[in-house]
């Protein structure tokens, strides 16, 4: 098959933005497909070479045609370029967008070819990041979000989704016959991890706390947990918080506290997976399904997470992860696992890495997209 690929974040390997483009590059190149790419510049050479064909779409500079093209819903600061490429769109089988952020593709691209994956509803989304950082340009996308997301919900032949959530959720939004959607939860492609080297190794116990650390749930809830959990745990402890752009009242909170390690916008996060013993993940809002809960599970980590964050994860509360709600219950469940024998520790992370194997697993995923992908055909 030949197939495009459109995305307005390039494949990577460090937000869940990326993550998840990366998955769904993953899930629709190899074997008997061809693809090609437009969008930003892809920083990853590795994952570059899996296309057939790229297009790079610079982003447009000029404030006037910004502001006039966002009057238009077109907010997309590379919507003049790829206004501006002209390629034979029919030649392909299939088109594959990310996000449904970019309904102008509509403007050339037959819908009945058309495959949309919604990373988050981005009505919700946008509502979120508007809550949580009060901006014009925030301000902006939360007009326009459920318009353009209206008008690609309805078009595209094929939506998919990341939980029965959001399919819901599209549905009575937008009224989307079911038939029509489509759940391919996050999935990502695991590596062999490193942390087996670090068993019986006189060391602190070590969390990880990763993510977006400018997007506000992600932001709210570390600050939560610096406040709230990380001070009672009361044995030898190190914290580490890696993740893109962290902003200057986070730098300032854990200033001057040796147990905790901020690590800003590592080209990998395998490194501090492998160091962990658990990764938290206390997010209480948001859209989506958090990546970062895959990712964890891959590297055999369990996670200690809210219910919010396990949004479309099958946790078994105590068996592949732990679910807290309170500050008194992360505590005491963070202490529980700190406590367990080294064999104990090993039967949770083995679960958690099963879990991962099972159903959020890049073969998982390439499985599913093929089906989705051939229905349009």
């Amino acid at each position: 098959m030949e197939i495009l690929h459109i995305t307005p974040v390039a494949p990577g390997n460090l937000s869940g933005g990326e993550i998840g483009v990366r998955q769904t590059l993953l899930s629709i190149s190899g074997g008997d497909n061809a693809v090609d790419y437009m969008g930003p510049d892809i920083g990853d050479k590795e994952l570059e070479s899996l296309y057939r064909k790229v297009m790079i779409l610079p982003p447009n500079n000029n404030l006037f045609l910004r502001i006039y093209d966002a009057l238009h819903l077109k907010t997309n600061q590379r919507y003049r370029a790829w206004r501006n490429y002209h390629i034979d769109y029919d030649k392909y089988d299939a088109v594959v967008l990310d996000f449904t952020r970019q309904h102008y593709v509509l403007e050339r691209i037959s819908s009945e070819k058309l495959v949309v994956r919604v990373h988050n509803v981005e009505r919700d989304y946008a509502y979120n990041n508007l809550k949580h950082k009060k901006s014009p340009v925030n301000f902006v996308e939360y007009l326009f979000a459920g318009s353009r997301e209206a008008i690609l919900a309805e078009k595209a032949a094929r939506l998919i989704v990341l939980t029965s959530h959001d399919k819901a959720r599209l549905r009575a939004l937008y009224g989307i016959p079911e038939k029509k959607i489509e759940i391919i939860p996050v999935c990502i492609n695991g590596i062999d991890s490193n942390r087996h080297k670090l068993k019986g190794k006189k060391r602190p116990f070590t969390m990880i706390l990763n993510g977006s650390l400018w997007f506000g749930p992600n932001y709210e809830g570390i600050k939560w947990f610096l406040s709230n959990v990380y001070p009672h745990l009361n044995f030898r402890k190190y914290l580490i918080i890696a993740g893109s752009k962290p902003n200057r009242e986070l730098k300032e909170i854990i200033k001057g506290d040796h147990t905790i390690q901020l690590v800003d916008t590592p080209p990998s996060m395998a490194p501090y997976l492998e160091l962990a013993d658990m990764a938290i993940a206390p997010i209480f809002d948001g859209a989506g399904m958090k990546v970062k809960v895959a990712e964890a599970l891959s590297y055999q980590l369990p996670v200690l997470g809210t219910p919010h964050a396990f949004v479309g994860y099958e946790i078994k509360d105590g068996i592949n992860s732990y679910i807290a709600e309170t500050a008194e219950s992360f505590v005491e469940k963070i202490t529980l696992f700190q406590g367990l024998s080294q064999r104990e520790r090993e039967k949770v992370s083995r679960a958690a890495y099963a879990l991962y194997k099972d159903c959020y697993s890049q073969l998982a995923s390439t499985r599913m997209f093929r089906s989705v992908i051939e229905s349009v055909l």
